[in-house]
């Protein structure tokens, strides 16, 4: 009986242990997820002032602050309700809730400015500059311009950059609580098992204890299971059981347990060295340490890959990556989640870094080279950094300008200094210096950054010429996309007047036709290109419209391979072309029939738009002045691909209208 109790309170506590390490272990990992959607919704929130994005980051940052709430308040309603937990978890939990509840309403508040009408107004002229979407310098411009500054677009900018900056009180917070919940968690665990096996240990002894007083005239009998059960003990922690004749059986299970402890013991002494940190090669190669140390090495194995993996990206090899043990090891993928987003953005600075059109030079507060882009290198005649590294650079870029050589060799900084630089092949070459020190901290400097710029007449005269070619060539394309053929515009009113008296649902279809029409023609003022099925897409609704106005006399047929619908084109390139081919392509009996064929080969996409028409036209005269959808859309050809539109008589009659855009073509 007594044996009996005794299995059923060792499972019984086995059972309580089980669930509150269950519990436990959800717990933690989500604390992990919860900290890497803190991480993720301030990096969100960062890129709205950085990169808006036309308010997709926005939205991005306002979905994962509304999952991290969900995460958030399912953790605090978790650690609540475990009563395991010590108090200081359940505090600081909650006090990591509360944080986050103070900050919901810094969230809420650069939402509500977010949909005020002002920020909308400061954002419709965000979106009409070139370039990233930077809020922060969109305020500054609203701020030097003395006709917007103070008005209540420019505040609602300061307004919502100042919630921004102010929201990182509380990150700070947060990212102090979150690693101590983990260390407090962590350390339970620790507590509840050594107590698990402590408390493993104890009913064992007491089991065989009550078996051995209550069962001793059955001591001959028992001896051999008890010495298979201390071989096994033996064998679990990794040794072998020599067996002695005539040898206690008592005193070998004594041994076993001793055995079994020590080997706890020390075995607790090496997990909790790992749970400092401290990853030695003596942890991989332990002796045979039985099922439990087979384990522990493998987790410090695991650590040690975590490890190597941060010394690679620490010494430039961005983007390793450590392979996830299984779905639930969220510690490799966040580590293989940081080290993406860490080498994408070092790519993205390092493309940076050498397309920029001036020379970069860093180098540390000791004055040497640590880094120079491709363009001074060509500026200054050398072939590699390593041979920049043998000349002095303050000398190099001073030319005997000692006031200047000074300023270069303190690292203090130069705005637009004009002067002339000598190349190591002797030649002297007219360049503007800046210099920016580069501070990690506030009042830490760890290098400078100087930017020289070719300033020679040819280069100047050069890039003026490009910088005025290219406005000339946007406004003759958005003039040209712009026009739009009256005479469609007339008729289709017609259309819709009188289909409002005879049938409204009708004229309704046909309103909401026309304005998806002018939508995309608007649409096209924004874009150099759309895809063609886009494009096709414009042309059904005109013949949509065209179709109530013509009836059963107009048959449209379209060919359009599967690989052409996604070749880009530009917008309302094709609509002039069959506005005429509507127009004047009608036969002998009133039909209007079309076909459209689209095909992509090795040179690049043909369309073809063709009639029945009857009417005999002179090709030479179709591009005249008078004919000003076609004429467009051949200068269009012209300036962004230096090529025509085509004309030719089928053999059936009417007239056949080709475009050719070729793969490589130039695009505005």
């Amino acid at each position: 009986m007594v044996l009996i109790v005794l299995v059923i309170l060792y499972l019984a506590f086995a059972f309580l242990f089980r669930s509150f390490q269950t519990r436990l272990e959800r717990d933690e990992t989500a604390i992990l997820e919860a900290r890497s959607r803190w991480a993720a919704m301030i990096v969100l929130m960062n890129e709205t002032v950085s990169n808006w994005d036309d308010g997709e980051t926005y939205s991005q940052f306002i979905d994962e602050s509304l999952r991290f709430e969900e995460k958030m308040a399912s953790l605090a309603g978790s650690a609540s309700d475990n009563r395991w937990y010590r108090r200081d978890i359940n505090r600081y939990v909650g006090n990591l809730y509360a944080v986050w509840k103070i900050a919901r309403v810094n969230v809420r508040h650069i939402a509500a400015v977010r949909e005020s009408p002002s920020f909308l107004t400061a954002e419709r002229r965000l979106v009409r500059y070139p370039g990233p979407q930077r809020l922060y310098h969109a305020y500054m411009r609203a701020v030097a311009d003395t006709t917007e500054n103070g008005t209540p677009p420019t505040e609602a900018l300061r307004e919502y950059i100042d919630g921004v900056e102010f929201f990182r009180i509380y990150s700070a917070t947060v990212d102090y609580l979150f690693p101590f919940i983990q260390r407090r968690m962590e350390n339970t665990y620790e507590r509840f098992r050594t107590v698990q096996t402590v408390l493993s240990v104890v009913f064992l002894l007491l089991f065989f204890i009550g078996f051995v007083t209550v069962s001793g005239h059955f001591t001959d009998s028992l001896s051999r299971p008890i010495v298979r059960l201390s071989r096994k003990l033996t064998e679990f922690i990794g040794r072998t059981t020599r067996v002695v004749h005539h040898q206690d059986e008592m005193v070998m299970l004594e041994t076993a347990v001793d055995e079994l402890i020590a080997h706890y013991t020390h075995l607790s002494q090496l997990a909790r060295r790992l749970s400092i940190g401290h990853i030695e090669t003596s942890l991989l190669s332990l002796p045979k340490q039985g099922i439990v140390g087979t384990a522990l090495k493998e987790v410090a194995a695991y650590l040690k890959e975590l490890a190597e993996a941060a010394m690679w990206i620490r010494d430039g090899h961005y983007g390793a990556t450590v392979r996830e043990k299984s779905e639930y090891d969220v510690l490799a993928r966040s580590f293989n989640i940081m080290s993406g987003v860490i080498a994408e953005k070092i790519a993205t600075l390092t493309g940076m870094f050498e397309t920029i059109d001036e020379g970069i030079l860093l180098t540390d507060t000791a004055g040497d080279l640590l880094e120079a882009n491709h363009r001074i290198l060509t500026m200054l005649g050398v072939e590699s950094i390593a041979s920049l590294r043998e000349h002095d650079i303050p000398t190099l870029l001073s030319a005997g300008d000692e006031t200047l050589h000074d300023r270069l060799r303190a690292g203090v900084p130069v705005h637009d200094h004009y002067g002339e630089i000598r190349t190591c092949t002797g030649e002297k070459l007219p360049v503007k210096i800046n210099v920016r020190p580069l501070s990690r901290e506030a009042n830490e400097q760890n290098g400078v950054m100087i930017l020289v710029s070719n300033e020679s007449l040819r280069v100047r005269m050069r890039r003026e010429k490009e910088k005025l070619e290219a406005q000339a060539a946007r406004a003759e394309l958005r003039a040209l996309r712009a026009q739009i053929n009256p005479h469609f515009l007339f008729n289709t009113l017609n259309t819709i007047a009188h289909f409002v008296e005879v049938d409204t649902a009708t004229a309704v279809g046909v309103v909401e036709k026309l304005a998806g029409m002018f939508r995309y023609a608007l649409l096209s003022t924004k874009r150099n290109t759309v895809l063609l099925h886009e494009e096709i897409f414009h042309i059904q609704e005109f013949f949509a419209i065209e179709h109530i106005r013509h009836g059963s006399r107009l048959l449209v047929d379209y060919s359009i391979g599967g690989e052409a619908k996604n070749f880009a084109v530009p917008p309302m390139i094709l609509q002039p072309i069959v506005e005429n081919s509507v127009k004047y392509g009608a036969d002998a009996d009133g039909n209007i029939r079309i076909t459209i064929r689209a095909r992509l080969d090795d040179d690049g996409l043909t369309v073809e738009v063709t009639d029945k028409g009857g009417n005999d036209v002179e090709i030479n005269d179709l591009l005249r002045s008078d004919r000003t959808g076609l004429n467009n859309v051949n200068q269009r050809l012209l300036t962004l691909y230096r090529t025509q539109l085509e004309f030719c008589r089928p053999s059936g009659g009417g007239l056949l209208v080709r475009i050719r855009i070729p793969n490589e073509g130039g695009s505005l």
